[in-house]
């Protein structure tokens, strides 16, 4: 196999095994299953049913053991079948999109003060927060 179909494999996999567990699985996994479609025999049945495991990938992460497998079997189908490399490279273009940084906030009020608090976004107010008197639960 010639180092470009290898580099194309590696990064069909990596797409693949990321999209576990996000909204692009039912697009990813439709795309392998035409990858699948040109293989034969035992080793179509057999990456077809490892397509249909459940994934424990957490959303958006994505498992080094799974990528191997992923990418030793789609190097192996490249290699029996070059002209695999368009729907593999279909597989590969799926990107999961950028998530914001996960944003870590605490919120502590004393004294029957309030918290008005957003994420990833701007809050606006029409008037101020109401007043309470003192001793006053909210």
């Amino acid at each position: 196999m010639n180092e470009e179909l290898a580099e194309l494999a590696a990064t069909g996999a990596t797409a693949l095994v990321s999209a576990m567990g996000t909204d692009l699985w039912t697009e990813a996994k439709r795309l392998m299953s035409r990858v699948l479609a040109g293989a034969r025999g035992g080793r179509q049945r057999e990456l077809s049913a490892a397509l249909d495991r459940p994934s424990t990938a957490a959303r958006g992460a994505v498992d080094g053991t799974a990528v191997a497998y992923w990418t030793e079997a789609l190097s192996s189908l490249l290699d029996r079948n070059p002209a695999l490399a368009e729907d593999v490279t279909a597989l590969a273009s799926l990107r999961v999109p950028e998530r914001p940084d996960i944003a870590i906030q605490v919120n502590s009020a004393a004294d029957a003060g309030e918290v008005f608090a957003v994420q990833h976004g701007s809050q606006h107010f029409a008037a101020g927060p109401k007043s309470r008197e003192p001793g006053e639960r909210p």
